[in-house]
């Protein structure tokens, strides 16, 4: 049975009213929610730019002076001001600053922002307490290491660092071995905020190397980024360990250090069997005894590995002239190896179509 033609007629009626008020209540949320970022927007502007001229005359003016209160509702967003101009001052003006944002007791808040729901307040919570020097919230940081997201984490495991406190050395080196190995060059820029006193403090603490190897690699290029030259032993004893990662990895810290005493002990290495040891080894030479090196590159020129070849040849150019002249007379000796006078052929024709000739 069909309905009849009033029926439907007054369906569709009601139906076209209803979607009217749903588009009506769509459109009509959108334009509220607009009006009010449009509002708060100019209220942030018209805040930046009288706290741009306060923040001036508090920091440069002639006399000391005192900045106005800050209205609760605007706390947040004088902490957002705030770190937009920490990164710009140094020296006495930052140290300003801090006593400015201690002095307006704005980081009251701190604790339960560093437990907050939100992701992004957590991490705007970690900064302050980086950027501010605020190590008393240190403790309350530590946790966020573990934090569900990886942002979040990362900033934690930089604040720890940053601050230098040995303390949390355990907390960072534990999270950062979890880390995955392409982000290693994030998980050594973070650190190094430790500074130098971390490589000590690795070398008392990490199990022994023939026991758990990996976390000494993290060890050999802090050496390199640092030049820590206390590391010299450990490193030489590192460059004969089993694990081939672990080994060139501490070569090239030696390189690093470009301590002339541990050539003996590196240039053993040059006919080791395994080639990226050999590798290794080839780029380091030079650095660490300049011309001196230059018998052990020769020979490293004819070496089956095309890479290996290729590194010598590079060390024996960056050494300079006495490098240079060596592989000329290679290249010049029919008698030579090969392998070695076409490596010297294709470095001084690269480096002279460069002009480096």
């Amino acid at each position: 049975m069909h309905p009849s033609p009033d029926l439907l007629l007054l369906s569709l009626t009601w139906m076209t009213i209803a979607l009217i008020a749903v588009v009506g209540s769509v459109v009509l949320f959108g334009a509220i929610m607009q009006f009010r970022r449009d509002r708060q927007n100019r209220h942030r502007i018209r805040r930046y730019q009288a706290w741009e001229v306060e923040l001036s005359s508090y920091l440069f003016g002639a006399e000391p002076r005192h900045f106005p209160p800050i209205a609760p509702k605007d706390a947040a967003l004088f902490r957002a001001f705030l770190a937009r101009y920490l990164p710009t001052v140094g020296g006495a003006e930052a140290e300003s600053l801090r006593a400015l944002y201690l002095n307006l007791h704005l980081q009251e808040s701190l604790p339960k922002r560093l437990r907050h729901r939100r992701a992004v307040i957590r991490a705007e919570a970690i900064e302050e307490v980086d950027n501010f020097h605020l190590t008393q919230h240190l403790d309350a940081v530590a946790p966020l290491i573990d934090d569900p997201v990886p942002y979040v984490a990362h900033l934690a495991a930089y604040a720890l660092a940053h601050s230098q406190d040995l303390h949390f050395a355990e907390t960072v080196v534990t999270w950062a071995r979890k880390e995955e190995q392409y982000q290693q060059d994030r998980i050594l820029r973070i650190l190094e905020g430790f500074g130098p006193n971390l490589l000590p403090w690795l070398e008392e603490h990490l199990p022994a190397p023939e026991f758990d190897p990996e976390p000494w690699i993290l060890f050999c290029l802090l050496a390199v980024s640092q030049r820590h030259q206390a590391s010299r032993e450990r490193l030489l004893a590192l460059s004969r360990h089993p694990m081939l990662e672990l080994q060139t990895a501490a070569i090239r810290a030696l390189g690093a250090l470009g301590d002339p005493e541990t050539y003996e002990a590196v240039q053993d290495l040059a006919q080791h069997p395994a080639w990226p040891v050999r590798v290794q080894v080839a780029k380091v030479l030079g650095l660490i005894a300049g011309p001196m090196a230059l018998p052990h590159l020769l020979k490293l020129l004819g070496d089956p590995v095309y890479e290996v070849r290729r590194n010598a040849a590079e060390a024996m150019m960056a050494i300079g002239n006495p490098g240079v002249q060596a592989l000329q007379q290679v290249l010049a000796n029919p008698l030579e190896d090969r392998f070695a006078r076409d490596m010297a052929r294709e470095r001084l024709e690269w480096t002279e179509e460069r002009g480096h000739l």
